[in-house]
């Protein structure tokens, strides 16, 4: 432990590098899955029935960012620092979970039966899937061990169960896009089930075990939950934008062009989710700075590298679903321009979370939500697809200036701000990152894989 703790200070521990690489394995095996599942449905599908489906798919990425709602962020940052709370602070996120998943299958399965004419009943049930995030809790002892492998290999088999459920389903001939969507979320559900099943005994038993204050978790971890749901937001909208600007066959091409998108951003995000439990005890010791700023320059160039073997090949990529979606050719494009954002924002926003700063986090992914609403009102109507990827650079561009400033703010107070009385002056800890936190919520204090 002492050899770790000493990695730890002097460098980017090599377990974010493994954990980063099996998630990013695990990732291309499930969106390879997600590739197959795409193409035979493209095929099997009329254009505007395909539209639908990648639309209520991306609506679902969406809802998983609001039952998480923060919680399963703020256990690792409390945990990861005070590993004795482990117990108390699992129980508390699994209550505060649990909650919000329930409004959500109620508001998703009343709106669904209202909105969608054919299919309302596949997708009220599949909206069910939410409940089962309260047994991904069961993931956060790997997580602040930076232990990737077995989550990732159980989320594997789930993908594979999807596909599975989808090829069944597609051999009866079903044509209703939402059928499709439960058979997808029943593979998620039964994955969900097995982290649980396996995670449970990496975890002191929570039983007789007396509840973390909800109050305090909540004061930290809604802020860091409304942050995450502006984070979807502003990912997934252009969607809506494109979907009742441009039609159902339209999003369908644009929802593949951002698929691509996302699985170029691995390496970027996956380094940073590993990296919150080491950025967290980075902070508590004075160095949440240097190692930020370490992180990111490693994945700013990973960034680069991903953009620039994907962009020559983007044609190919999106001819492979059929000639007509090689219109969001120039959109994706701009997309593979957000994606190198990313890379280089994930680090310095997992950091500014790890400082226990949720109203930092959350302005800084109101103002992206808002630029991006902004940015697709202007350009989608007149440029279609490439206004709505141009909205999207935009935004990540803001989320890192935005964390950039708020850490080079956070120094700045540091290096002014006057010793306590009686306190001890630690300038090394000063010069290399920011001050101690001032509230109990972010003394203690995610992206799920």
């Amino acid at each position: 432990m002492a050899a770790a703790a000493t990695h730890e200070t002097t460098g980017i521990p090599r377990r974010i590098w493994s954990s980063a690489g099996w998630l990013i394995a695990g990732r291309l095996f499930g969106s390879a899955c997600t590739v197959v599942t795409l193409l035979v449905l493209s095929a099997h599908l009329d254009g505007g029935d395909f539209g639908v489906l990648t639309f209520w798919l991306a609506a679902f990425l969406v809802l998983d960012g609001i039952v998480d709602f923060g919680a399963g962020q703020v256990a690792v940052q409390r945990s990861s620092r005070r590993p004795e709370s482990l117990a108390s602070v699992l129980v508390t996120a699994r209550r505060a979970r649990l909650a919000v998943a329930t409004a959500v299958v109620v508001v998703v399965a009343v709106g669904g039966l209202a909105l969608e004419e054919s299919g309302g009943w596949f997708l009220a049930v599949a909206a069910l899937y939410q409940l089962s995030h309260v047994l991904e809790l069961s993931t956060i002892g790997w997580r602040n061990a930076i232990a990737w492998r077995s989550p990732v290999l159980v989320r594997a088999g789930a993908s594979a169960a999807s596909l599975v459920f989808v090829l069944l389903l597609l051999g009866t001939g079903e044509r209703r896009p939402l059928a499709y969507l439960l058979a997808i979320a029943c593979g998620s559900t039964l994955g969900n089930v097995m982290l649980h099943a396996v995670g449970r005994r990496a975890l002191p038993p929570t039983a007789s075990v007396r509840p973390a204050p909800m109050g305090p978790f909540l004061a930290a971890s809604i802020p860091i939950g409304a942050a995450a749901v502006c984070q979807q937001l502003y990912f997934h909208v252009d969607n809506v934008f494109v979907r009742f600007l441009h039609g159902d066959e339209a999003v369908g091409h644009y929802g593949v062009a951002v698929r691509v998108m996302s699985l170029s951003i691995m390496a970027g995000v996956f380094a940073a989710g590993a990296a919150l439990p080491w950025l967290s005890r980075c902070h508590g010791r004075g160095e949440l700075l240097s190692a930020t700023l370490r992180l990111t320059l490693a994945t700013g160039a990973l960034g680069a590298l991903v953009v620039v073997v994907i962009t020559p090949l983007r044609s190919r990529v999106l001819g492979a679903f059929g000639a007509g979606f090689l219109e969001a050719s120039s959109a994706l494009g701009w997309l593979m321009a957000a994606a190198f954002l990313v890379h280089v924002g994930a680090p310095l926003l997992t950091a500014v979370i790890a400082r226990g700063d949720g109203p930092k986090v959350l302005g800084i992914a109101g103002a992206g939500l808002a630029i991006n609403l902004v940015g697709n009102a202007l350009l989608a109507p007149t440029w279609g697809m490439d206004g709505a990827a141009v909205a999207t650079v935009a935004t990540e561009g803001w989320v890192v200036l935005a964390s950039l400033l708020v850490l080079l703010e956070a120094r700045g107070a540091a290096l002014s701000a006057p010793p306590a009385p009686g306190a001890e002056t630690r300038p090394a800890a000063v010069d290399r990152g920011s001050r101690a936190p001032s509230t109990p919520g972010a003394s203690r204090r995610r992206t799920g894989a």
